[in-house]
């Protein structure tokens, strides 16, 4: 059932605001960063280009300065390198890319420059790290196109952002915890070098040293990156833009999608963002519907904004929301299409690769358990602990990934579980929320227990590789269609067989029968 969206007050939009129409969102997608420079295949490749370099290299050569037999003595330089290295692999490429394109030349100078790299190891990771420089540089210019359109469709006005959005919280959490960490970091440098040991060896520092300098470097780069972008939209008057916004419902069920005012269908949303309330009388906006709103600052990735809405409930009152993360440009997946009436019916579950990947996870448990146990005393007691521990707590995970299964008939919804297939009739759902990896149906009543499905949403960055929206998603789009038009809800009844079957009492046996097995005999 189409619902229009929802209004916003005249009064509340700036005058002479400019609308953001389908038409402007073409012409500022086309600007976006070419497929070369996306942050995968350069993370790809430095990690690469790092693990050659790793295995080409005899010995510890990033670590010590010494290959002999004897004990290391820390190369702390390559330390450092290797930290910087890890950082930008681990989360600088994706999320903080000026950062990072002032830290990768360093990388290839030193990758070259290094007297204990081999030479072809540095020049591998040199290249690595200028092809990934390049391509953060590449789409630190795609983004400045992008803003310079914005402010060519927005026109000359410029307005001031609502007073209650003025100020925003400083994240003094990642201040603290980075110069805490850098802090440490250069007291093992110092300290490590000059054999000065106290509390611990120079092993120890070299740990200090490493994974402080990640650790401070990422919450530094992180505050420093959201300060600025708060600065830059709150130094004074912005442009507006009249759009249409919707809390969840795409990729991210957690983030706030923008749209072109003409998208009334909400089809092709062009920026996504996670974004937090403003203080005073905002309020929490109702959930995956279309909302008319107006967007103070450019739109462009990696920037700042605030959008401004009503909140949708049944009395509407303001809803000011700002920036939490930088905003991204988002590429519109195929919409996904509610369930159309009929008497059969409707049910979602895992695909096939879900289920080769709980067999494949199986299996690999199997084979470790049958290899420790062909190889007589391949380890103590003590370190048979911990796999015989893991075997068990997998058993949820494999369970869910193989067999999860939710079915709607006219009775309502059946969610496989573990152990059972729970019903929730349609008088007595209330809610679906997505969470982390999975989701989570509520049901009304006393003591009535609704239905939760964790493990079966993979991290967004994989879903964009296979462009194609997780089953789990769907279920959740399909589910709250036949909540709100009870006229798309199937009139047939469901069989046993239509529902599933809980896999995770079997499992739960054979699990426990690997891990005692690994513990007497392994």
């Amino acid at each position: 059932m189409d619902q229009a969206p929802v209004p916003l007050p005249p009064a509340l939009v700036p005058a002479d605001a400019a609308a953001w129409l389908s038409s402007n969102a073409e012409r500022w997608r086309a600007l976006r960063p070419g497929r070369w420079a996306h942050p995968f295949p350069t993370v790809l490749a430095l990690a690469l280009a790092s693990l050659a370099a790793l295995w080409l290299t005899p010995g510890d050569a990033y670590f010590c300065d010494d290959r002999g037999p004897g004990p290391c003595t820390p190369d702390w330089l390559g330390t450092a390198m290797a930290a910087l290295v890890a950082a930008v692999v681990y989360r600088g490429i994706r999320l903080l890319t000026l950062a990072t394109a002032a830290v990768l030349p360093l990388v290839a100078i030193w990758a070259l420059l290094d007297p204990g790299t081999p030479t072809a190891a540095g020049i591998a990771l040199a290249v690595a790290a200028s092809y990934a420089c390049l391509g953060c540089l590449h789409r630190l210019a795609a983004a400045r196109r992008q803003r310079r359109l914005a402010l060519e469709i927005a026109g000359p006005g410029r307005y001031p952002l609502p007073e209650t959005a003025m100020t925003r919280p400083g994240n003094g959490e990642l201040l603290g915890c980075g110069i805490v960490m850098v802090v440490a970091a250069v007291l093992a440098f110092a300290l490590g070098p000059l054999r000065v040991t106290p509390f611990m060896g120079g092993d120890g520092w070299q740990m200090v040293a490493f994974f402080g300098t990640i650790i401070g470097f990422l919450n530094l780069a992180y505050y420093v990156r959201d300060r600025r972008r708060a600065a830059a939209l709150r130094r004074g008057p912005v442009p507006a833009l009249r759009v249409l916004v919707r809390e969840g419902g795409g990729r991210n069920d957690r983030r706030t999608y923008v749209f072109a005012a003409d998208d009334v269908e909400g089809r092709r949303p062009f920026l996504g963002c996670y974004t937090q309330l403003a203080d005073g009388g905002s309020r929490i906006p109702v959930h995956n519907r279309l909302r008319e709103a107006v967007l103070f600052g450019p739109p462009h990735p990696g920037g700042g904004l605030v959008l401004v809405s009503s909140d949708g409930q049944e009395a509407p009152r303001l809803c000011i929301e700002y920036d939490a993360r930088p905003a991204r440009q988002e590429h519109p997946d195929e919409p996904p299409e509610p369930p159309g009436p009929g008497a059969a019916p409707v049910s979602w579950g895992p695909g096939i690769g879900s289920r080769l990947c709980a067999v494949l996870g199986q299996s690999i448990l199997i084979a470790f358990v049958v290899g420790d146990l062909a190889i007589s005393g391949g380890m103590s007691l003590g370190q048979r602990v911990f796999p015989a521990i893991a075997i068990l707590g997998s058993t949820l995970l494999i369970t869910t990934q193989f067999s999860w299964r939710i079915t709607a008939d006219s009775a309502g919804l059946w969610a496989v579980g573990t152990r059972r297939v729970r019903h929730i009739p349609w008088d007595e759902l209330t809610q679906v929320w997505l969470k982390d990896r999975g989701f989570r149906i509520d049901r009304s009543g006393e003591g009535a227990r609704g239905a939760e499905i964790y493990g079966v949403v993979a991290p967004a960055w994989l879903n964009r590789r296979f462009r194609r929206r997780p089953e789990a998603l769907r279920a959740v789009d399909g589910i709250r269609a036949l909540q709100a038009d009870p006229a798309l809800r199937p009139t047939g009844d469901s069989t046993p067989e239509d529902r599933g079957r809980p896999v995770g009492l079997p499992l739960l046996v054979v699990n426990t029968a690997l891990a005692l097995a690994l513990l007497v005999f392994g």
